[in-house]
């Protein structure tokens, strides 16, 4: 029950969100507030789902149904953010905990702090300059940046959009393994004559752990905000195109849900990857 109420909220916090231009606006530099706009179109929407439709939008000058849009839609953002949260979970756990020791992947951590201090929208502008300036160079093309074309490819979204959480994540854990690898324990474990691979596996990891899982949420936000600044840059087809609708108008109907169906996408990534790591765990810890 509690979950149908969760969801309930949800459902009103996005209205609210996405009713915010219609409720309040400005005309000839007088602000007027109507929230009879927001109630009134959330009873249309309401409606339509009763009649077992979403309702449309326009891409472009076309009008197309939201409920055949969607689901196609649905995977090709699904595909981005969980690929690239996988990518940071294991980018982190590599080369933050279980390769931490050589010299190499310390210098590489260097270059990802230094990367850290650059926010994540321009260090996506900067990839896509770098893309710009390689196509001049060996007229080889990565992306698209036509408004009336779709990008030809995933790899380079996917590795625009794993650059913020793999940085953020990684960062945890090498904090999380400095502190832990000085713990007494771990220091009697290697008197004891214990491997290495056995105290990151059965001691460190575990410790690290629960490290992990609590910051995992906030690596999930990361990869949602920056799925609508790559989604739109890079011209991916995917749940954004409902809210950034591009030439044209603002669509009530399209962005609620693009919004809720990007929520729940996310908790679905969310569960998937702890799901991952519980087989992880039950294959190389508790074996």
């Amino acid at each position: 029950m509690s979950y149908i109420k969760q969801l309930i909220g949800m459902f009103f916090l996005v209205v609210i969100v996405c009713g915010g231009p219609f409720m309040l606006y400005s005309v000839k530099e007088e602000v007027h507030f109507s929230p009879e706009n927001v109630v009134t179109r959330t009873a249309y929407l309401l409606s339509q789902i009763g009649e077992g439709s979403l309702g449309t939008y326009f891409s472009g000058n076309s009008e197309r149904s939201i409920a055949e849009d969607i689901v196609p839609f649905a995977i090709q953002s699904f595909k981005l953010m969980f690929w690239s949260v996988l990518i940071a979970v294991v980018a982190s756990l590599l080369f933050g905990l279980f390769l931490q020791r050589f010299s190499a992947v310390r210098l590489f951590q260097r270059v990802l702090n230094l990367l850290s201090t650059i926010p994540d929208f321009v260090l996506i502008m900067l990839s896509v300059m770098a893309a710009i300036q390689f196509y001049k160079w060996t007229d080889i093309r990565i992306i698209t940046l036509s408004p009336t074309s779709d990008t030809n490819n995933l790899w380079f979204p996917l590795t625009m959009l794993a650059i913020g959480p793999t940085i953020f994540l990684m960062r945890v854990i090498s904090l999380k393994y400095e502190q832990i690898g000085g713990e007494d324990y771990i220091k009697t474990a290697l008197a004891k004559g214990m491997g290495i691979w056995h105290i990151l596996v059965h001691h460190v990891y575990k410790n690290v752990k629960p490290f992990l899982v609590a910051d995992l949420k906030k690596t999930v936000a990361i990869t949602v905000a920056n799925l609508f600044v790559v989604e739109y840059l890079l011209n991916v087809v995917g749940l954004t195109r409902f809210v950034f609708t591009k030439n044209g108008p603002f669509q009530f109907n399209a962005a609620v849900m693009g919004l809720i169906s990007i929520i729940l996408l996310s908790i679905l990534v969310y569960s998937l990857i702890r799901a991952i790591l519980s087989v992880f765990e039950r294959i190389a810890v508790y074996k």
